[in-house]
């Protein structure tokens, strides 16, 4: 069963402030909802800029449009304002350059940016701009997207490609929640964002073509919307895929998977994910295993030791452990 709940959205309206003030009011609002940061601008009316804020379980969600902007993360401000967090920016309209440890990356309209927050960097917009922005906990991050840490800044194309698909698949993704606060399913948009994530940096992004990137969304997509049901089977998911079951197992050999496998390990990482969610506390872990399709639970205990390396107790009692220590 999907975990929908209202969410609480705050604003802010540079418009409703004098020009004298917009800039403190637009830091001190970043200070408390998304960052540390100091913003220039360098248009005659001033800064003319609205952000909208959504927190979602482990992920908050940002909408910021606005004029020509330059907004700063000074180590000084790294230090003041500590934020142990990697943001994903997908960048909707103007020209946009990112700078982060050496590394400057210039964007377009449909470019995508992740970076670690407890680094300094800089990020301008030359003409109005629209972003979408998605905060994720540094260690959340790490633990489910990527084992690596980010080696700088990495921009993942919307110009052809896998990039257009997936980024398109992101905005689509942020945009969805952020129109329709009042009954997110906070679990669904977690374990979402956490996938393609990890698609991008996987390389799909730069290495394979967009179609094939659309088979496979779309094979995960029907995969998560349905893998409570025990009777979801390779042959519906290849079917809602558009293609031959053959052909999406083909498909699914880079990532060293057949599209039951691939129904197996999704119902798995959907299952650590609820373990880890305290909001879930009050299922048993044999509740868990149905929500997520398994019709026996020693089959799933069996199948979740293998797969993640202890059993669902144990993932549970850990996590319990790690919050308490926070």
């Amino acid at each position: 069963m999907p975990s929908l709940a209202p969410c609480a959205v705050n604003r802010i309206a540079t418009d409703a402030f004098p020009a004298s003030q917009r800039l403190d009011q637009w830091e001190a609002y970043n200070a408390s909802f998304l960052v540390g940061l100091r913003c220039s601008s360098y248009a005659d009316e001033g800064l003319n800029a609205r952000q909208s804020n959504m927190r979602l379980g482990q992920l908050a969600l940002a909408d910021i449009d606005g004029n020509a902007h330059v907004i700063e993360r000074t180590p000084q401000l790294v230090r003041q304002h500590p934020k142990e967090s990697v943001f994903v920016s997908l960048v909707l309209s103007s020209g946009a350059f990112f700078y982060q440890e050496h590394s400057c990356i210039h964007l377009a309209p449909g470019d995508l940016v992740i970076y670690d927050t407890r680094h300094a960097y800089l990020f301008g917009f030359t003409h109005q701009m629209h972003q979408f922005l998605v905060d994720t906990p540094a260690d959340w991050f790490y633990r489910n997207c990527s084992r690596a840490q980010l080696p700088g800044p990495i921009c993942v194309s919307g110009a052809t490609g896998s990039g257009r698909v997936l980024n398109h698949a992101f905005q689509k993704l942020v945009g969805n929640a952020m129109a329709h606060p009042e009954g997110v399913d906070q679990d669904r948009m977690q374990f979402e964002a956490c996938d393609l994530l990890r698609t991008m940096l996987a390389g799909e992004a730069a290495d394979s073509s967009a179609l094939r990137a659309s088979h496979l969304l779309a094979a995960r997509a029907h995969i998560d919307q349905h893998l409570h049901r025990h009777s979801l089977d390779a042959s519906e998911v290849a079917s809602a895929s558009g293609v031959s079951l053959r052909h999406l197992n083909r498909l699914l050999q880079a990532e060293g998977h057949s599209v039951t496998e691939l129904i197996l390990v999704r119902r798995l990482e959907r299952a650590a994910m609820e373990l880890r969610q305290t909001a879930l506390n009050r299922y048993s872990i044999a509740e868990i295993a149905y929500r997520c399709g398994f019709a026996s639970q020693a089959h799933f205990a069996r199948r979740f030791r293998s797969h993640h390396g202890m059993t669902p107790t144990q993932m549970r009692a850990q996590h319990g452990q790690l919050r308490a220590m926070t």
